[in-house]
């Protein structure tokens, strides 16, 4: 096959949720498909040569993001769809979609993410298409609102639940499939779709076992360990959740204990944790988080609010690292099992006290670290993932047997 993927962002470094999913998976086909990939990027350089080695071709197209209070406002007042996707529009990328359709002839366009999926309108109806929406964003947006105390933000949140659950009704029956990685996302789309025979798929993010395993390191005991993009509001509302709420719950018990958050971008928000109480660590100077995870006593995911799978789980779970989480964060991995390979609380009380039973008990963290890895590399791998869309792009295709029997689309 002839894939063509189109991307918001650049997909090297892999170092955040989409890009590695978009980095892996098309690692991953390229061993037997030929890939080709054109992305937006606010960059003025990026690393093409990481991605050459599994592509026939990358194109790359510079855009700015506007980010302006003021055109959010204006989005709110006067625009049809969700801001997101007027973020992300560009002519040029428009242009360089139809000109590759024509070169390449792809078999099928993969397109990721809600940011992409407009481009969709500018394309033949019969080009086999699917959509990695990832996440159900009218969710996303939906609990952000219920959780915002700013009467301003709340009401802009309303505004983009309300257009967003329209174009993902509008775009969704476009394509040939809509997948996303999380069956708590899927279910919220099919109650809250018109079309109720379309087909959506769920795919969870894969983890590389190889990558993401145990390390010999000098363990920081006892420590706690929170990672993600700092600046993405569902990661700030649960690290400072649990500096909080439920840190301090722990402190009462093991006093020395340690409180790191790690990541880019953190917010004036997460930077203040740091500076009221010296036992909250905020890093967010290295690329590669392995050490941190590997050092920390404990994992931790308290998640308030959000969508989709959190592959913070999955990566530290393939480290062998206990995990303490909300249900809210693991409704992207259903098949955990509390007790087993992660601990689940939803209180400030029990997740403080499950913390504490982790950092007490050495026996049972290895018996926990151990079966989470065992887990993802029975479950949840890149290998399964890009199977799994191998075989929605083959029946994609199929619908449209006499476009593919054409010699100017054959594979090479």
């Amino acid at each position: 096959m002839k894939i063509l993927f189109l991307t918001h962002s650049f997909p090297y470094p892999p170092n955040e949720g989409i890009k590695l999913y978009a980095y892996n998976l098309i690692k991953q086909l390229s061993t037997k498909h030929e890939i080709h990939l054109l992305s937006l990027t606010e960059n003025d350089k990026e690393n093409i040569d990481e991605i050459n080695k599994f592509c026939k071709s990358v194109n790359i197209v510079r855009k700015k993001i506007p980010k302006s209070p003021f055109l959010r406002l204006y989005n709110i007042l006067f625009q049809k769809n969700p801001f997101c996707v007027y973020q992300f529009y560009s002519h040029k990328f428009k242009e360089k979609l139809l000109h590759s359709i024509d070169k390449i002839k792809p078999d099928i366009i993969h397109f990721t993410f809600v940011n992409t999926s407009y481009y969709k309108n500018f394309i033949s109806d019969d080009m086999p298409s699917v959509f990695f929406l990832v996440d159900a964003m009218s969710m996303l947006f939906y609990r952000a609102m219920n959780r915002e105390n700013s009467i301003l933000k709340k009401l802009y949140l309303y505004a983009q639940y309300k257009k967003m659950k329209k174009y993902e009704n509008e775009m969704m029956p476009k394509f040939q499939e809509t997948i996303l990685v999380s069956p708590k996302d899927r279910e919220w789309l099919i109650k809250n779709n018109i079309n109720k025979e379309l087909k959506i798929s769920v795919i969870p993010y894969g983890v590389d076992p190889n990558y993401f395993s145990p390390m010999d390191v000098k363990e920081d005991y006892p420590s706690i360990i929170f990672r993600g993009i700092m600046n993405f509001q569902p990661n700030v509302d649960a690290a400072v959740y649990f500096a909080k709420h439920i840190f301090p719950l722990v402190v009462k018990e093991i006093h020395n204990v340690k409180y790191y958050i790690v990541g880019k971008n953190p917010t004036g928000e997460i930077k203040k944790l740091g500076k009221i109480n010296q036992l909250i660590i905020i890093d967010d100077s290295s690329e590669d988080l392995r050490p941190f995870m590997a050092k920390s006593t404990v994992n931790i995911c308290p998640m308030l609010s959000g969508s989709g799978l959190k592959i913070k789980i999955l990566e530290a779970m393939a480290m062998a690292k206990p995990t303490v989480a909300t249900s809210i964060a693991i409704e992207g991995i259903p098949d955990v099992i509390d007790g087993e390979n992660i601990l689940i609380a939803d209180t400030p009380e029990e997740f403080a006290e499950k913390v504490i039973l982790l950092i007490k008990d050495e026996s049972l963290r290895k018996k926990i670290g151990e079966n989470a890895r065992e887990f993802v590399m029975k479950n949840y791998t890149w290998q399964k993932s890009a199977e799994k869309f191998e075989n929605i792009y083959k029946e994609a295709i199929s619908k449209y047997g006499e476009w593919i029997a054409s010699p100017l689309r054959s594979s090479q």
